[in-house]
């Protein structure tokens, strides 16, 4: 990996350059243009420094593994302008930001930023890498955590070292982005997510952010402190919300809804493998889901949520429907016995509400029908939104925030992700197409 080295000067000449959409800026590549577009080409194994800005007068093409940044080094800062498109062509096109670097994506609801296939035309997944953001947060690999002693690991697919031991790093704003068509299985069990969060900070901005018809999973949270809000996961294969080593942030307004041609579970919750006790043990906190699986004999799909390998969670205000497996699975006894698995709020529809395996010694039910204002009923739903005559809609069924929640949770007084028929937060920004 080389890096390239620019003067703020030149680098800000260029970005004046490209906002008069002339040529492409000194720092890429002048590639043929398309439909009257200029496109620009970013490089493979190049570590981007200083200020580097994508306009959406452009056309933004990923050749190979980009990086900003190197590993909390020559440091970048990446910005990108509302309704800006960046694309990738194959499984080896992807973007990193690195520890110590930045991203500064904002969109809007009428020009969000869209990262997604190049070639044209085909909405089939796996068709480029995806996002990755390396932060200087805790992770839990190292079987536990000392601030003198900080955990590091290196990213699926060589996708950079993250973890350290700064719970609010900053990597930076996602707002209104869309990451579409991406993920690929570079080996057995080393695959590039839609958007991963590998040991990212709660100094980090998230919101309004989609990751839609990816092949592995849509989020994957490696550890980290990182908060999101109103996240749209849609059509991927794997799981759609994966975490695992030591996750710790919050998720507010979450869709989870899986395509039948091809899905896994909705959540799939890990602390670590082994130790299961590892700490900082993974415990997110995590309100107002709603998490649509598949029926039926030909549809693929799993469980709405497996808890497993020591994960803890709190679990508020969701709705989970329709799973293949069933709605709530926990599996080894290091996550029964964690003491903070907590469910308050939510609502069970699925033809198997709670799985049993062999050998299991807990009561998987008991977690969901001994806490406050659980239900195992239908909550009727029209899309993602609750029908007027849904129980979900019962005020009295909603857990209240308490101290431990912060002033981050917005208060609520339903169930779901999506209040009614007038709560349309995941629409206009977003790919909802099933095809």
């Amino acid at each position: 990996m080389y890096i390239k080295k620019l003067a703020l000067s030149a680098l800000m000449v260029g970005a004046t350059i490209a906002s008069s959409n002339a040529a492409c800026p000194t720092w890429a590549d002048s590639l043929p243009s398309q439909n009257g577009k200029e496109v620009c080409g970013l490089n493979d194994n190049a570590a981007y420094s200083g200020s580097i800005l994508l306009t959406s007068d452009k056309l933004w093409v990923l050749r190979g593994g980009v990086f900003i940044g190197g590993d909390n080094k020559d440091q970048g800062t990446l910005s990108i302008e509302p309704g800006t498109t960046i694309v990738g062509k194959t499984g080896a096109d992807y973007l990193v930001i690195s520890r110590g670097s930045q991203i500064f994506a904002e969109g809007t609801k009428d020009a969000p930023i869209v990262l997604t296939t190049g070639n044209a035309g085909n909405t089939s997944r796996g068709q480029w890498g995806g996002l990755i953001l390396n932060g200087n947060a805790p992770i839990n690999t190292c079987g536990t955590y000392t601030t003198s002693t900080p955990c590091e690991a290196t990213g699926e697919g060589n996708t950079g070292v993250y973890g350290g031991n700064n719970p609010q790093d900053n990597s930076g704003v996602l707002k209104f982005v869309r990451v579409e068509f991406a993920g690929f299985e570079i080996s057995p069990d080393n695959e590039l997510n839609g958007i991963a969060f590998q040991g990212v900070g709660n100094g980090t901005i998230v919101d309004y952010i989609q990751v839609h018809k990816n092949s592995d999973d849509g989020i994957e949270f490696f550890g980290g402190t990182v908060d999101v809000k109103h996240v749209v996961l849609t059509g991927n294969r794997d799981d759609s919300m994966d975490w695992t080593s030591g996750w710790v942030g919050r998720a507010q307004f979450v869709i989870i809804d899986q395509f039948e041609d091809a899905a896994n579970n909705g959540i799939e919750a890990d602390n670590l493998k082994s130790p299961m006790d590892a700490t900082p043990r993974s415990n997110p906190i995590l309100s107002n889901f709603t998490v649509l699986g598949t029926k039926g004999a030909a549809a693929k799909g799993g469980s709405a949520l497996l808890l497993r390998k020591g994960s803890a969670v709190e679990f508020n205000n969701s709705i989970f429907s329709g799973f293949k497996m069933g709605c709530l699975d926990i599996d080894d006894k290091a996550t029964a016995t964690s003491g903070e698995v907590l469910f308050l709020g939510n609502f069970l529809n699925c033809d198997t509400p709670f799985e049993v395996e062999a050998g299991e010694a807990w009561n998987v039910a008991d977690f969901f029908t001994t806490a406050d204002f659980n239900e195992i009923m239908d909550p009727i739903l029209n899309g993602y939104v609750p029908a007027t005559n849904s129980p979900v809609l019962i005020g009295e069924d909603v857990t209240p925030f308490g101290p431990r929640h912060g002033t981050w949770f917005t208060a609520v007084d339903f169930a779901g992700a999506v209040k009614d028929a007038n709560d349309t937060w995941y629409k206009g920004w977003t790919n909802l197409a099933r095809n």
